[in-house]
């Protein structure tokens, strides 16, 4: 009886949120800022079986957000609500997605971002009075993220297999011309960088629609050798669209433009890489800046990470990167390109990972561990071709196990001790033991193709050496 009256409780509670929800998406819609009285009466309700300290944090952020949204609507010729998601897919002219040029000889399409003059897509910076203020918003956000993390994985395996299927179904033979004209699948299932920077922007959108004039992704280079080089000849050949840029752009995430009374900053959201946090960057290096921390700890190796603003041009983010084993430490050093909203993270950063010489199927938890999970490289020769199964044992054992492709060569005969470990792995990757056997089945049929992995691998070396330099 009383499990019952919690769940009817909890449907009434339900209800309240999605109708205030909806009240609230079409108040913005219409263009009308500030809330009917019904609508206040119903949110304090809907507040009121909360702590009051809670109920007091949300009114403040909203009462923010339509001070902001006032102030931003009357520079904005386009402030309608957009739909940012259904139930398997997300509206890309939302997030302003389009094809990228694609210079005849070159491996990827060209990078780009929104015009600095395109004012329908042109994002603000969110001011705060003080830093209470922003330490609320960013504490819901970084709520709605850690669920979001456990409710997603990070999965290059599916898309690996979705693109070796469809290349297969339309019978060529080369796979380059098939990489340029491939229409990308980009669904609320199979999640990496770029859907899940789309997924966390969706999710933060349904609680406070106006954060969709605030809200962005934003591209990333990788491992950049040197900064100074990077932003310099990115200069003179005319951009970081320019095609002799020769960029990757192999990553995305999310940013938000802050200042905090009168001090400037950024937020940044990764959840494709696992991040937990709701990162600040302040100018300043000052509180709430938010400065080095643990992202990863293991055994023999621990992995810190660090955002600034780069010393020599504020329109990138310098993400550093630092890794422990024993007594030694190494540095890897990444920018983010903050200044624009990024528009080719489709043709750009999802088709350069199709043909990434490394795949996964990754479980998180809410703090962004990495607890379950399969993992393989793409190497030339089939016959050395592995994959790593991992997962959480009884009495915080990682189990960790590696096998050999061609475990699979008979599909009605998988080995016992194969089976038991897929048999444990499958409810840590929220998936049923038949659907992961299937996927692993068909994943080795990808791994024992060998024409086309060597025509995958041929693509990725070249991405790879077109962006050698950097």
């Amino acid at each position: 009886a009383v499990g019952a009256a919690a769940a009817a409780a909890t449907t009434t509670v339900d209800s309240k949120i999605k109708n205030v929800e909806n009240k609230m998406v079409e108040a913005v819609v219409a263009g009308a800022i500030a809330f009917d009285s019904d609508t206040i009466r119903n949110i304090d309700k809907v507040d009121n079986v909360t702590s009051s300290a809670s109920m007091e944090r949300c009114s403040n952020i909203r009462k923010l957000l339509e001070e902001q949204h006032r102030k931003w609507w009357r520079n904005q010729m386009h402030g309608q609500q957009e739909w940012w998601a259904d139930e398997d897919s997300y509206n890309l002219t939302a997030f302003n997605q389009i094809n990228g040029i694609w210079p005849l000889g070159h491996p990827l399409p060209l990078p780009d971002w929104a015009a600095g003059c395109d004012d329908e897509y042109a994002k603000g910076v969110l001011h705060f009075d003080s830093v209470w203020e922003y330490e609320d918003l960013n504490a819901i956000i970084e709520t709605k993220l850690h669920r979001m993390l456990e409710e997603t994985h990070y999965d290059t395996v599916n898309l690996f297999v979705d693109f070796y299927r469809a290349f297969k179904r339309t019978r060529r033979s080369d796979l380059k011309s098939f990489f340029q004209f491939y229409d990308l699948p980009i669904n609320r299932r199979h999640h990496m960088c770029v859907s899940l920077a789309m997924e966390i922007v969706t999710r933060i959108i349904e609680i406070f629609p106006v954060l969709q004039h605030y809200l962005y992704l934003v591209s990333c280079e990788e491992q950049v050798m040197s900064q100074s080089d990077y932003i310099e000849s990115t200069d003179e050949v005319g951009g970081l669209n320019s095609p002799h840029a020769n960029v990757e752009k192999e990553h995305a995430m999310v940013a938000m433009k802050i200042s905090i009374a009168g001090r400037e900053g950024v937020m940044i959201l990764d959840p494709g890489y696992h991040i937990g946090r709701a990162v600040t960057v302040m100018s300043d290096q000052m509180y709430p800046h938010t400065g080095w921390f643990t992202q990863s700890k293991e055994a023999r190796l621990q992995r810190d990470y660090c955002y600034n603003y780069c010393l020599q041009n504020k329109k990138f983010v310098e993400w550093m990167e630092r890794e422990t084993r024993g007594d030694e430490q190494s540095f890897k050093s990444s920018l983010i390109y903050v200044e624009q909203p990024y528009v080719t993270a489709i043709d750009v950063t999802v088709r350069r990972n199709l043909v990434y010489n490394f795949r996964s199927l990754l479980s998180r938890d809410a703090k962004g561990r990495v607890f379950a999970g399969i993992y393989l490289p793409v190497v030339p020769n089939c016959n050395e071709s592995h994959f790593t199964l991992f997962y959480d044992g009884p009495n915080d054992q990682r189990i960790k196990v590696k096998f050999m492709f061609n475990v699979f060569k008979h599909p009605g005969k998988i080995p016992d001790n194969v089976q038991q470990h897929l048999c444990k792995l499958a409810p840590q990757l929220n998936m049923k033991e038949k659907e992961l056997t299937e996927l692993c089945k068909s994943l080795a049929d990808v791994i024992n193709d060998q024409d086309f992995i060597q025509q995958l691998l041929s693509i990725n070396e070249d991405i790879g050496v077109m962006s050698a330099e950097n």
